[in-house]
């Protein structure tokens, strides 16, 4: 029997078989059976926050079914993960967190799903986005197999945060003004290295609190260089400071920025002195 007018959307509820193992491991829990899906409430979200901005934090922890912003009461959303242990990953390690200017609170709901109408018209954000976004087939998702739940690491936010998946044609100057025009703190560090396929790196932040912004604004940003499509994706390390012997360079950002500053001076003044 097919879903009437009016009927709720159910989300999926097939669970991927994942990987187990403590806090830390190399494959994150939230890939595991984890029962059905669980239901948190977060208090306390800025009125800049919405359930795309919300689901590039809860993603690292586990899979997000759907997100619901409540519309009489500010502040608050509904998120269904797709299982307990994903649930739990996010209570452990964003709960209490500083986001946006706003300290978030976290704790499980009573509900057993976030109910999205099929016929209902969707409530309009302060920032002119959708109040419900669903995620169960986004491509966002890391934890729906065991090779995506294998790559990675349940850690604590820190104030460094590794970013992947950019063209090889890029380097630091061009991370540092898509973070720029996004809105995002600025970073103190950068470094970058490249693999065979991919350009990646690291970024340092005064605060902790700077680089979950900065993770909440600029995951999964998207766009194209140079004629190719790119996906900037974003991970908390859990590293203390940046590792300088992993890397060949680890400058700061600023002293980077006036570096190429300096340089178009010089360059101009050439040119006006050619010129003369």
């Amino acid at each position: 029997m097919g879903r009437g007018p009016g009927r709720p959307r159910r989300g999926d509820r097939n669970m991927d078989r994942g990987g187990k193992g403590p806090r830390g491991d190399t494959m994150g829990p939230g890939a595991g059976p984890g029962g059905p899906p669980a239901v948190l409430m977060v208090h306390g979200l800025d009125s800049t926050m919405n359930p795309s901005r919300l689901f590039n934090l809860f993603c690292m922890y586990g899979d997000v079914n759907k997100i619901k912003f409540l519309m009489t009461k500010k502040g608050i959303a509904m998120v269904e993960m797709k299982n307990s242990r994903g649930a739990d990953n996010v209570l452990n390690h964003l709960n209490r967190a500083k986001v946006l200017g706003s300290q978030i609170s976290i704790s499980p709901s009573k509900h057993r799903e976030v109910v999205v109408y099929n016929n209902a018209a969707p409530g309009i954000l302060e920032d002119g986005s959708e109040n419900v976004q669903v995620f169960v087939n986004s491509r966002f998702l890391r934890y729906s197999t065991e090779k995506k739940a294998a790559k990675n690491r349940l850690v604590d936010p820190s104030k460094i945060l590794h970013f992947f998946a950019l063209p090889l044609e890029v380097d630091e100057d061009f991370v540092l003004k898509l973070l720029e025009d996004k809105g995002c703190p600025t970073p103190t560090s950068i470094s970058m290295h490249k693999s065979e396929v991919c350009s990646a790196g690291l970024l340092e932040f005064d605060s902790t609190e700077e680089a979950i912004d900065t993770a909440s604004i600029a995951n999964h940003m998207q766009g194209t260089h140079k004629g190719v499509r790119y996906l900037m994706k974003i991970a908390f390390t859990g590293k203390k400071s940046m590792p300088v012997e992993n890397y060949e360079e680890a400058k700061p950002a600023a002293a980077a920025a006036k570096t190429k500053d300096k340089k178009e001076e010089e360059d101009s003044n050439l040119s006006r002195n050619f010129n003369d």
